[in-house]
């Protein structure tokens, strides 16, 4: 049935569609037409313009020429000016100086002077009296207008009997060259040269170009005057007053081609109207069944037709109502289907990550229909994907490019994974974090082996491409894997711990469970001593702060804490470093308050990985330290708390250091020392003593095996009582310990 009406519906428009493409040829032979008509013209013009150009060029460059001789030419002059009338020598180099201009202006045919004093004329080629010469009656109408000096129409020209005459055209011009009052030049510019020189410009066979002068005489016969010639353009030179016509040898074909173009629109306006004629009978005899679909959907639809009647009432604004109605709410269902299934595989994402769900594999495989990542999961990893400086991301760019570029990542890493064999489902879990669940296939000894490293391979260059084409870096961290999907928050969790470790590892690279195992975690409090020890040489502004502060980094490093346990071991820094300012002189302490603390905060705070942090950190304090030292340097005992300091950290072994003894030494009074120590180091004499033989101490407990009474003889402590006792009560430990545990971060 569907066969047979469109055999009919095609049979019916067939005659339409001939006569459509009909016109259509018609229309589009008269634009070509019409088109090659101005062409034409605009060639023709464009062809007596460039004529006209060529020669006025030409007969303006002889005008100023001649202009210019008659100037600045001293043997024109003089032949003008000669009073003797019979100066042979004056005369020859006349006609040298006409040589010379028709030389450089081949153009020229002829140059002759006339000196009205005495009737003589004088040629390039001869010399006569005024009454003899062939082209008296031309120089003699010259002398009567001697108010028009510009190039005269075509005329004959005779200079010698035997040769006969030429048509030329002609420039009178006076001299001089203002009064015109001693004589006249007159160039003689044959027209055939002219001919010849425009000749190239056009196809004789073709096309013509007809020159007439002001008397409307041709200066050349040319095919231009055949009766079948027809013209197309016609221009007039404003300097000669010449008028240039051009047109085509053949004007009546084209002329009849442009009838036949327009009895050809009028045969295509005729087959318009028979079109509309036969399309308005086809129509009414197949509108039969468009009445019977309306009333169908009458019947079906109560409420259309009064939504019709408000739109127009026909039947056409009826089944357009109709089918408007129809697609609306086909295109919401779809819309609907699609908003619920991409909250639905959200929110079982969420729950896979989360453990909150367990599926068995009938069940997955029912759930997983609508998403990327469908089929038999087998082996699964978790990674997430976190973007690095996210602070900074989110300053540079606008929400609409953040979102742009976001999707960007996660369209990378959906298309990356086919072509590794490996099925992927990725999610945006947090604004800076792209969680991935990762299916390996089924296990086996092959996918043990190849997808894992498939997989890191994937993923690393997802991270090469992110840096090269996003402008932004990402650090991935890679879970382990697990078997079924109950265990994939295991993976999940194990991924974001690895990320935790970002801080030491260093960003824009892939950290795997295998990292974190490869590098044995140090418990925080054993980097508290450095800490310490770091502070209390930095407040006594010695040189040795850098050393142990670029340790305490390296320790860190390869203790491979957490990005939090980084942060607190760093703000335990601050804190103890304020204690220890609190201690010094105020303007000190107001360096301190005013500069130090505010930059170190906010450099810790804005730093992304250990190196960053060691190195803008050390930059602040050594500027602190700059600023320090120069007002510790301006009070008045600052040079002789120094020289005791000196004494001390070089004496330190000496267990008979004291205030008494260091006031011998120095010969100042004790209780002066005890009062200039504290002012100008912010610490009691002995605090510092005690400071000085502890980190002595520890470097010997660390490095060496000598027993704690060797150590405390050698650090100035006669009991080794005594020396566990204060050394306890500083570090929090007693020396044997700390030997157990410095022993045990070396083997670890």
């Amino acid at each position: 049935m569907r066969k047979t009406m469109f055999n009919r519906l095609l049979l019916s428009y067939m005659p339409i569609f001939f006569i459509v493409v009909t016109f259509t040829f018609f229309v589009f032979f008269q634009l070509l037409s019409e088109q090659i008509r101005k062409e034409t013209l605009g060639a023709n013009k464009m062809l007596s313009q460039q004529a006209m150009r060529l020669i006025d060029t030409s007969l303006k460059a002889i005008d100023n020429r001649v202009m210019t001789e008659t100037i600045n030419n001293k043997g024109l002059i003089d032949f003008f000016n000669n009073e003797s009338k019979q100066d042979v020598y004056l005369n020859i180099s006349a006609v040298n100086q006409l040589n010379d201009m028709i030389s450089a202006y081949p153009i020229i045919d002829s140059i002759y002077l006339v000196r009205f004093e005495d009737n003589f004329v004088l040629s390039n080629a001869t010399n006569d009296h005024l009454g003899n010469y062939k082209d008296a009656p031309f120089i003699r109408q010259a002398m009567e207008s001697q108010g028009s000096r510009k190039w005269s129409g075509v005329r004959s020209f005779e200079q010698f009997s035997v040769k006969g005459s030429k048509p030329v055209v002609s420039l009178v011009r006076g001299m001089p060259f203002i009064t015109g009052e001693k004589g006249l030049i007159v160039v003689n510019v044959s027209t055939d040269y002219l001919r010849r020189t425009i000749a190239d410009l056009y196809n004789p066979q073709a096309s013509f170009i007809r020159i007439l002068d002001a008397s409307g005489n041709a200066l050349f016969n040319d095919s231009g005057s055949n009766a079948q010639a027809r013209v197309f353009s016609n221009s007039i030179s404003e300097y000669t007053g010449w008028s240039y016509h051009s047109g085509l040898i053949k004007g009546e074909v084209f002329q009849a081609v442009t009838v036949l173009n327009n009895v050809w629109f009028m045969i295509g306006i005729a087959m318009i109207g028979l079109g509309f004629i036969w399309l308005v009978f086809v129509t009414r005899r197949h509108s039969r069944p468009f009445e019977q679909l309306v009333a169908r959907l009458h019947g079906n639809h109560p409420a259309l037709p009064g939504r019709a009647a408000k739109e127009g009432g026909d039947e056409f604004s009826f089944l357009e109502s109709a089918l408007e109605t129809i697609i609306e709410q086909s295109n919401l269902y779809q819309q609907k289907h699609k908003e619920d299934m991409h909250l639905r595989t959200r929110y079982l994402f969420h729950q896979l990550i989360e453990g909150t769900v367990d599926l068995a594999p009938e069940e997955w495989m029912e759930e997983s229909s609508d998403v990327l990542f469908s089929g038999a999961p087998g082996e699964l990893v978790m990674l997430v994907v976190e973007m690095d400086k996210y602070n900074d991301f989110s300053r540079q760019y606008s929400a609409r490019d953040q979102n742009l570029l976001k999707f960007s990542l996660r369209s990378v890493i959906q298309e990356l994974g086919p072509e590794h064999e490996l099925k992927l489902w990725a999610e945006w879990t947090s604004a800076f974090q792209l969680s991935v669940i990762v299916g390996l296939g089924e296990a086996g000894e092959e996918s043990e082996s190849r997808h894992p490293a498939v997989m890191l391979e994937l993923f690393d260059h997802v991270r090469a491409w992110t840096q090269d084409h996003l402008k932004f870096t990402v650090t991935i961290g890679i879970g382990k894997q697990v078997a079924h999907l109950s265990d994939i928050g295991e993976s999940y969790k194990a991924a974001l711990n690895a990320l935790k470790h970002k801080i030491a590892l260093g960003e824009n690279r892939l950290i795997t469970s295998e990292h974190i195992a490869s590098h044995g975690q140090v418990e925080v409090f054993s980097h508290l001593n450095a800490i310490r020890s770091i502070v209390q040489s930095f407040k006594m502004l010695d040189d040795e702060w850098t050393s142990k502060f670029d340790e305490l980094f390296g320790e860190m490093k390869l203790s491979l804490l957490t990005k939090d346990e980084i942060m607190n071991l760093m703000n335990y820094f601050i804190y103890y470093m304020g204690r220890e300012m609190a201690g010094m002189p105020k303007e000190l302490l107001d360096i301190w308050q005013r500069e130090g603390l505010p930059k170190l905060t906010e450099t810790i705070e804005n730093c992304h990985s250990l190196s960053e942090m060691r190195e803008k950190t050390l930059h602040v304090l050594e500027s602190l330290a700059g600023v320090l030292q120069e007002a510790q340097d301006s009070r008045l005992h600052s040079g002789t708390i120094r020289e005791m300091r000196k004494f001390i950290e070089e004496q330190f072994a000496n267990p008979n250091v004291s205030l008494e003894y260091l006031s011998g030494q120095f010969n100042i009074n004790a209780k002066y020392v005890s009062k200039l120590f504290k002012e100008e180091t912010g610490q009691k004499f002995v605090d510092f003593l005690i400071d000085v033989r502890l980190q002595h101490a520890q470097r010997l407990l660390t490095e060496t095996q000598a027993s704690v009474q060797e150590v405390a003889e050698q650090v100035g402590y006669t009991s080794a009582i005594s020396f566990g006792r204060v050394f306890k009560k500083v570090v929090g430990c007693s020396p044997s310990e700390f030997r157990e545990e410095a022993a045990r971060r070396q083997s670890g």
